[in-house]
């Protein structure tokens, strides 16, 4: 797959009563599929949204790519303040957890604040109901410094797509030991090590 991928802002991505059938669904989501990540405090909700939902998800998010996609995995995220000591951050990454290539549709459902996406050192701020496409396993991304105050917050949903037409190769977990990285590994600890120097640094 081409990973010089397009990053567009996707407009209008649910009607009114997927939003009501989305915000239903996370209501009754268990508490037991509910965790709190406290390296970026937020509040991931583990849990496959509706059918009719997904097939929205998987339509707008094809606009973006000429090859035909298949939804791997998808989360529900409310990033809020939750306690004093927990700073609300997304450095720059590249995403690990994947060892295949992944597109990565984010979708900003309901925001009360302004934050804005980075990719690769340009950003992209979204409105309510509106997503960004890029390559998180192949683009260094993450959200530009803020503070947040009592009461602001950020709901997405993180999607995760791959290629229909990809072949999985046995890659494993990724190596904890730098010796045994993959040419690609190394490129992308080397673009995450640079922008995280200026992320640092602004």
């Amino acid at each position: 797959m081409d990973f010089n991928y397009k990053n567009i802002i996707l407009k209008d991505i649910f009607n009114d009563q997927e939003i009501t059938d989305i915000y239903k669904h996370i209501e009754e989501t268990p508490e037991d599929r509910r965790q709190l990540v406290e390296q970026f405090s937020h509040t991931a909700y583990l849990s496959w949204l509706p059918q009719h939902v997904v097939d929205t998800i998987v339509t707008r998010a094809q606009e973006a790519s000429d090859k035909e996609l298949v939804l791997r995995e998808l989360s529900f995220a409310r990033y809020e303040k939750v306690r004093d000591n927990l700073e609300v951050r997304l450095t720059p990454h590249r995403d690990e957890t994947f060892r295949e290539p992944r597109v990565t549709v984010d979708i900003q459902l309901k925001s009360n604040i302004d934050w804005p996406i980075v990719v690769e050192g340009k950003e992209y701020l979204l409105k309510d109901n509106e997503a960004l496409t890029f390559a998180g396993t192949h683009q260094v991304h993450w959200r530009t410094k803020r503070e947040f105050s009592d009461g602001e917050f950020m709901d997405m949903i993180f999607c995760h797509f791959s290629a229909k037409d990809y072949v999985p190769e046995e890659l494993g977990p990724f190596p904890s030991d730098p010796s045994m990285y993959s040419e690609h590994d190394r490129v992308m600890k080397a673009k995450a090590d640079f922008w995280t120097e200026k992320y640092n640094e602004s």
